[in-house]
């Protein structure tokens, strides 16, 4: 009998079980990557008008149709122009504001800062 096929299965199974643990490990190592290095947002600050409010969420025109949608929560500092504390509720259609936050990947701002402009 052939040396070659006398275990002709054995190479193949190394070659399969060497080429899945290196798949395995290679998953591993990228999945802590991308845990240790998670996509960073950017600094963001937009000024516009207040098109549309739902919610937590404001759309913003910058007036050159460019149009972002603006997320807000509990921290966001919402002031007006004179520095004086503001609420969610002075958030209005047409009323204009400027908007610093974090740019996500997917377009959307996370507001930060928003600053009635009246």
């Amino acid at each position: 009998m052939n040396s070659r096929n006398s275990h002709p299965q054995k190479p193949i199974s190394c070659r399969k079980w060497r080429i899945a643990v290196g798949t395995t490990l290679a998953l591993r190592f990228l999945a802590l990557a991308a845990l240790a290095h998670p996509p960073q947002a950017m600094d963001f600050v937009l000024e516009g008008k207040i098109t549309r409010k739902v919610e937590d969420k404001l759309t913003v025109n910058t007036g050159q149709n460019i149009v972002f949608t603006v997320r807000y929560n509990d921290k966001t500092e919402i002031k007006r122009n004179d520095d004086s504390a503001a609420s969610p509720g002075d958030l209005k259609v047409g009323i204009k504001v400027r908007v610093e936050g974090e740019l996500t990947e997917s377009g959307e701002v996370l507001a930060v800062r928003i600053k009635l402009q009246e």
